[in-house]
């Protein structure tokens, strides 16, 4: 048996600073993965990766959106599109997310996420934590994630491309 791998937070060059604040939330929440998602035309990009699924989602990696297709969103993907925060408790019996890529591919089928938005107000990507167990959020936990957000936004409005 070999030993396993240990989790590495990384992050684009320009999130680099936040890289203890991920690391922070994600213990502090109990949560496998928190992620900072750069929004493309066709898919959604980890930008910053904390926690212990970091082996599965790196810098750089993507999943494809749903678009207009018949395919299961991702729940970032929803989060751009309505620019609205998003929380699944458990996808699994959830109407629109049950066999998503998180879920199927990782196990993780519990989400809370809210958009990043550049200086004109445009969703550009999200700031979200999953998980493997159907969990509530506090208040109190809530606001972290926004803090988060607030910091990755500060960021963005000073370099455009810190997502990527």
């Amino acid at each position: 048996m070999t030993p396993a791998e240990p989790f590495a937070t990384d992050s684009t060059p320009a999130l680099s600073a936040l890289t203890p604040q991920l690391e922070d939330l994600a213990a502090r929440l109990g949560v496998k993965s928190v992620l900072v998602m750069r929004s493309d035309p066709d898919a959604m990009v980890v930008a910053a990766t904390a926690g212990e699924a970091t082996r599965h989602y790196t810098v750089g990696a993507a999943g494809e959106k749903a678009g207009d297709s018949d395919r299961i969103p991702l729940y970032c993907e929803r989060v751009v599109n309505t620019d609205a925060p998003l929380y699944v408790q458990d996808s699994r019996v959830d109407g629109t997310f049950a066999g998503n890529e998180d879920e199927t591919e990782f196990g993780l089928f519990n989400y809370l996420g809210v958009a990043v938005h550049d200086e004109s107000g445009r969703a550009v990507g999200t700031v979200c934590v999953l998980d493997d167990s159907a969990r509530e959020y506090s208040e109190q936990e809530r606001a972290e994630l926004d803090r988060v957000r607030a910091e990755v936004e500060k960021i963005v409005a000073e370099d455009p491309d810190a997502l990527g």
